[in-house]
């Protein structure tokens, strides 16, 4: 059992070193709730000529009645050199 425990830490520590190597180069610019919001900054950045990546972090289970409200959590990177044109593409008109 040691040995399966220990096997799966390595692994989630060698996914989070891999993640944390190949995002330093991308910047948080804004975090959307709802499909709503998250489709008008990706519309926003697009028109700009921004490339963008999109997360989605794990938000837990729901119950039923949860299920219908929009409130995802989309978080939206860009590139280091992009920052500055992607903000002021995101607070254009909002």
């Amino acid at each position: 059992m040691i040995p399966f425990v220990i096997i799966i830490v390595s692994i989630l520590i060698a996914r989070e070193l891999f993640r944390m190597y190949f995002k330093r180069n991308w910047v948080l610019i804004h975090t959307a709730f709802g499909a709503e919001e998250y489709f008008q900054i990706l519309s926003r950045l697009k028109s700009q000529g921004v490339k963008f990546k999109v997360e989605t972090p794990f938000r837990g289970f729901d119950s039923r009645m949860d299920r219908n409200l929009d409130k995802m959590q989309y978080d939206i990177y860009v590139k280091k050199e992009m920052e500055n044109l992607a903000a002021s593409a995101i607070h254009k008109s909002m």
